[in-house]
């Protein structure tokens, strides 16, 4: 991804230079593995460190472009091919001729590293990101982050659903990017964000976000208590009226005076069920209406206690339950 550029560069920039230790060799080794056009490009990248290698610890001045146009005779590609390989490289040349005059620059920048963590084992994982800001991953959910800046920003990716609650830093705007690229800018404290391909969800629990594409005027700004959604270029405000919104968080599920159609569409989110109402109860499920907490209950549980308020029946096969009659 864009902005952690850098650090490929910089485990290129070791590797050439006999600084790699195992874990950088494995993830540099992981991203030569992903495609020929990784490998094309540490080719390019190694070529260049060759050329520049010879002026380190002299006293000229690094010619960029003139290593540039000694790989470009080296490799001998079409006219075009080199105009398109300049834009690519020449700012990862740059880097990594920079690199060569001193091992003070990757001393500066080691502590530089790229990091993630998914919650892929069926459980919600907490986690401290260097500015002291905690992040909660929903299960599935996956997030990475640098432990620095970039560009004097707090910078972290997220797919799936967390809630987040951030570290007072004015200086260092928070912003979090998702893979359908809108950009949640962080004006205040806590809020979730549930990322899909094509649309961003955010609810604020206090403070003030704002939801938007990166460097959009139209961006809306959310206060605690409101939800905005992002999709197919549009967005959306409301008021939140779901106390639910982080019940996978907290455990607790609260339903005031719902009727049971409202309330198992929230259960089948909770528990990842496939909860399906009878066509021939629908309408009297739409008027039962319950007020009920539950409290780090199973499934069954939950359906045992409405069960018994309500009077219906359900049959369950696997992920799947059926409410009748």
């Amino acid at each position: 991804m864009e902005q952690f550029d850098t650090y490929l560069h910089e485990l290129i920039a070791k590797k050439l230079s006999g600084q790699c230790n195992e874990a950088e060799s494995a993830a540099l080794q992981q991203w030569l593995d992903a495609s020929p056009e990784n490998r094309e490009e540490y080719a390019i990248l190694s070529k260049l460190w060759q050329d520049s290698s010879s002026a380190v610890g002299s006293q000229r001045q690094y010619n960029t472009a003139a290593a540039w146009e000694k790989t470009n005779q080296a490799i001998q590609p079409p006219v075009s091919r080199v105009k398109s390989l300049y834009t690519k490289y020449a700012a990862a040349a740059a880097v990594l001729l920079l690199l060569t005059t001193g091992a003070w620059w990757l001393e500066s920048r080691s502590s530089l590293k790229k990091h993630e963590m998914a919650a892929n084992d069926g459980k919600i994982k907490s986690l401290e990101l260097p500015d002291k800001s905690v992040v909660t991953l929903r299960q599935g959910a996956r997030i990475r982050y640098i432990n620095g800046y970039h560009h004097n920003q707090r910078i972290v990716e997220l797919e799936g659903e967390a809630f987040f609650e951030i570290a007072s830093d004015p200086g260092h705007p928070f912003l979090v990017k998702t893979p359908n690229q809108s950009v949640i800018e962080v004006l205040g404290t806590s809020f979730t964000v549930q990322t899909g391909k094509d649309s961003t969800a955010v609810t604020v629990a206090s403070g003030r976000v704002k939801l938007g594409l990166e460097g959009d005027t139209t961006a809306v700004i959310l206060a605690g208590g409101q939800s905005g959604i992002w999709g197919n270029g549009q967005l959306y405000t409301r008021e939140n009226n779901n106390p639910n919104f982080i019940a996978w968080k907290t455990g607790v599920l609260q339903f005031n005076d719902l009727s049971l159609l409202e309330i198992l569409p929230q259960l089948a989110d909770f528990y990842a069920k496939d909860i399906r109402v009878d066509e021939k109860y629908r309408e009297t499920a739409s008027q039962q209406k319950a007020t009920i907490t539950f409290r780090n209950q199973s499934c069954d549980d939950v359906l045992h206690e409405l069960q018994l308020l309500l009077g219906f029946h359900y049959q369950q096969d696997g992920d799947t339950i059926v409410i009748t009659q």
